[in-house]
């Protein structure tokens, strides 16, 4: 018997096949009263949402609100007492000179270490190798030539 007579018989027989419409209606109705089951670990899933949102808005507003966000500022800084126009330019120049004095001597020299170009590196600690009046270079700086630089005769 070939695939063909097969399914021509199959299909004869489907078609003779009839369901009562009671059978139907019955089995559609309870299909429908079927309902899927609420698992408990989706409502404690959303209660700790829940929570966890609530305690991240009051981390955001505690954050935004902490005096602390103001790094490096005086009291007067965040409410002044006096805010006459003297008195800006004065804490202005106080500040500037403050910032002027943190400034590094060598900040160029490593900047141009950080990003990879050792020449005036190496420049500057040859002649600190070849004359004692030479400014000494930082540990840091010095231990960078050490490994990039050498000294030419």
């Amino acid at each position: 018997m070939n695939s063909n007579h097969w399914e021509s018989s199959y299909r004869q027989a489907v078609g003779q096949l009839q369901v009562p419409a009671p059978l139907d209606e019955k089995l559609l109705s309870s299909a429908r009263a079927i309902k899927p089951t609420r698992k408990e670990s989706n409502q404690t899933g959303r209660l700790l949402s829940k929570v966890a949102s609530g305690f991240s808005a009051v981390a955001v507003a505690i954050v935004l609100l902490h005096p602390a966000q103001y790094l490096g500022a005086t009291p007067e800084q965040i409410s002044p007492q006096n805010n006459s126009r003297e008195l800006g330019l004065e804490r202005h120049r106080i500040n500037r000179g403050k910032q002027a004095l943190k400034t590094d001597a060598w900040h160029t020299l490593r900047t141009e270490v950080s990003a990879g170009n050792y020449m005036q590196l190496c420049a500057h600690w040859r002649r600190q190798q070849r004359s004692v009046a030479e400014e000494a270079l930082p540990a840091d700086l010095a231990h960078k030539a050490r490994q990039h630089c050498r000294i030419l005769p």
